[in-house]
């Protein structure tokens, strides 16, 4: 008989699926057999981690209703059983499975709602950072807006999607009379996911925000931004930059300045 790690081993190979060497090592005996009383555990660790997924997807489970969501949930454990010790990692495959696997990859909101959904996660667990006030922005001296660069708090997660996924989980997550229907957009549309003081929010960027702040989490300096927001505002264009930094800071999403000093 094999010693502890190795039945335990077994043991986990079997309750996962991958194989029922296991049973060879189990008596006959007891009310139920050593196939039922497996099949037991094996239900089991499927049901836990398809409430796991049902937790951390709760509105592509909305859209695709139980039984579509159940049947993704299982194959997606068969494609990726559980190998971290934390079960918060479990659904980190979920975008790249729906989006190269039929039924679902046919339906491109279903992979975007999948990546929305989980950049909760990583935005939630992003490491605490310092945020940018606005009197510290007000006290620069003229002399570093030509250099001025921002860089962004950690928890920033921005992203551009074909389909209304932040109105559609809106709807759905706040349990709306009318759920708003997916729907793909006339054009791409960026949205940003932060977290300040414990709680995550989202909102969706007009178009000359979301190319501003594309170039400036890239590291353009504030005159680039600027440069970018002529063709929609011709001279306005730097008090345009101007109101978009100022939302930025007063939602926490700048961590520090950088610039270079340039003597007058």
């Amino acid at each position: 008989m094999p010693d502890l790690k190795a039945m335990q081993a077994l043991f986990q190979g079997a309750v996962m699926g991958q194989d029922n060497d296991f049973l060879l090592e189990i008596e006959d005996g007891g009310r139920i057999s050593p196939e039922r009383r497996l099949h037991i555990y094996q239900h089991a660790y499927k049901a836990r981690l398809r409430e796991v997924l049902a937790e951390d997807f709760p509105v592509l489970h909305g859209m695709l209703g139980d039984e579509t969501f159940h049947e993704l949930c299982n194959r997606y454990i068969d494609a990726h059983p559980s190998s971290h010790p934390s079960l918060r990692y479990f659904g980190q495959f979920m975008e790249d499975f729906v989006r190269r696997e039929l039924p679902y990859k046919n339906q491109e909101i279903i992979g975007e709602m999948a990546h929305f959904e989980w950049a909760f996660h990583d935005v939630f667990d992003a490491s605490d950072l310092p945020y940018v006030t606005i009197d510290e922005v007000a006290a620069l001296s003229p002399s570093v807006w030509p250099t001025l660069r921002f860089d962004f708090h950690s928890t920033l997660h921005m992203a551009a999607y074909e389909w209304n996924v932040a109105a559609v989980w809106s709807s759905v997550h706040d349990e709306e009379d009318r759920p708003t229907l997916p729907e793909e957009m006339p054009e791409t549309t960026y949205v940003i996911q932060w977290r300040r003081d414990m709680r995550s929010y989202f909102r969706t960027l007009d178009r000359d925000e979301g190319t501003a702040l594309s170039l400036a989490m890239d590291g353009q300096a504030f005159p680039g931004i600027c440069e970018s927001l002529i063709p929609e505002h011709g001279d306005q264009a730097p008090v345009r930059a101007a109101e978009l930094l100022k939302g930025w800071v007063q939602e926490g999403l700048v961590a520090s300045l950088s610039h270079m000093d340039i003597e007058p």
